[in-house]
């Protein structure tokens, strides 16, 4: 790839340049995905959402600032229209539970981004740290890690149905929480639930 700095990005892309486009797809989509796919662990909507992140840099191109660096807009896009993906599905499990309805705000464009993510991931890291050691451990190495039952079942020295038993206890104390406090990070949990460690 031709190196250019930020603003030759930015002037390439308002001109229609296809080549730059496909360039940055190229250069920065793998790193996108694996940031939506930590909020949103299911394939298809993540696949989708970085879809709908490039189609957005592609039809937002003419407004495109030069104060603004291409990849931090590429980020800050695909958290938005991620923990706004969240909040329809959180609105949906809570119908479908038949739990009392609860608006769930959407993330604005104007909302500082960086912030509303630290804030989202400073109250899911403060609820795991009071679960009881083994549960936090076990909730980490699976949900968090990405491990297998089996996996963390080694490396606690445990069988891996205790590991299994471990997570889903964490997992209900962890939802609970998150009813009363957040419901964007109860979405991201219900959605770790529905994502199964093998």
């Amino acid at each position: 790839m031709t190196t250019l700095d930020n603003n030759e990005l930015i002037q390439a892309l308002r001109n229609g340049d296809e080549t730059v486009f496909q360039q940055l797809y190229d250069q920065y989509s793998a790193a996108v995905f694996r940031n939506i796919f930590r909020l949103l662990p299911r394939q298809q909507d993540a696949e989708d959402l970085l879809q709908s992140v490039f189609l957005k840099l592609w039809e937002s191109r003419h407004r495109l600032a030069e104060e603004q660096t291409v990849d931090g807009w590429l980020f800050s896009t695909s958290f938005y229209l991620t923990m706004n993906r969240l909040r329809a599905i959180a609105r949906d499990r809570l119908k479908d539970m038949g739990e009392l309805p609860a608006d769930i705000p959407d993330i604005t464009e104007t909302e500082t981004v960086s912030e509303t993510y630290m804030q989202k991931m400073t109250l899911l890291h403060k609820a795991v740290n009071l679960l009881p050691a083994r549960k936090k451990q076990a909730f980490e190495l699976c949900k968090m890690e990405g491990k297998s039952y089996q996996e963390a079942a080694v490396l606690l020295g445990v069988s891996e149905d205790t590991v299994k038993d471990y997570v889903k206890s964490a997992m209900g104390l962890l939802r609970r929480q998150a009813l009363q406090t957040d419901l964007l990070v109860y979405a991201l949990l219900t959605l770790y639930s529905a994502n199964a460690t093998s």
